[in-house]
């Protein structure tokens, strides 16, 4: 087949389908009435949806931040290392063994 029998059925086939073509119609709720209470509750439901994404994502941010705001007040706060998981006692200086054999506590 040559180019120019390969453009004349390209061509003939856009013109065909260009001609066919029918125009599209919305759906009953896109193209109804302004006011019809189905067309409302979609208005409405499309902007809980949209204040949803934004409360859920809001409150995501918001949870990090008061977990990161904890953390570093933990950080500067005096005693253990929060990090490591436990805390340390020191010892108590009354309760320790004495190796002293003249000492009455021992």
């Amino acid at each position: 087949m040559s180019t120019r029998t390969k453009a004349t059925i390209l061509a003939t086939t856009l013109l065909l389908a260009l001609l066919a073509a029918v125009p599209a119609t919305a759906c009953p709720v896109c193209y109804g009435e302004a006011e019809d209470p189905v067309i409302d509750g979609t208005r409405w439901s499309v902007i809980f949806l949209g204040g949803l994404v934004y409360l859920i994502f809001g409150g995501a941010a918001g949870l990090v931040f008061a977990q990161r705001r904890k953390l570093r007040r933990l950080a500067d706060a005096p005693g253990p290392d929060p990090r490591h998981g436990m805390h340390v006692v020191p010892p108590d200086p009354q309760n320790e063994p004495h190796n002293d054999p003249n000492d009455p506590r021992s």
